[in-house]
């Protein structure tokens, strides 16, 4: 039987080297890592720039989806 699943996940481009939304969507649909599905990208939501900072609580392992969602507020 098959299953579709649903993911959500984020994404830190703090080298500046995604060219916007259409190519976070282009290079998660052709990723290597989900080369055994079928991987349909159906939204991508992106955040104001701002200044990284090492000291930037998603630069850790242990960030929150609340740390990540803190960068979507006010948008």
């Amino acid at each position: 039987m098959a299953k579709v699943y649903k993911a959500e996940f984020y994404i830190t481009d703090f080298n500046d080297e995604y060219q916007g939304i259409n190519d976070v969507k282009e290079i998660i649909e052709e990723s290597p890592t989900f080369s055994w599905a079928l991987v349909h990208v159906s939204d991508v939501k992106e955040s104001k720039e701002f200044e990284w900072d090492s000291d930037l609580k998603i630069n850790h392992i242990e960030a929150t989806t609340e740390d990540y969602e803190e960068y979507f507020k006010g948008r």
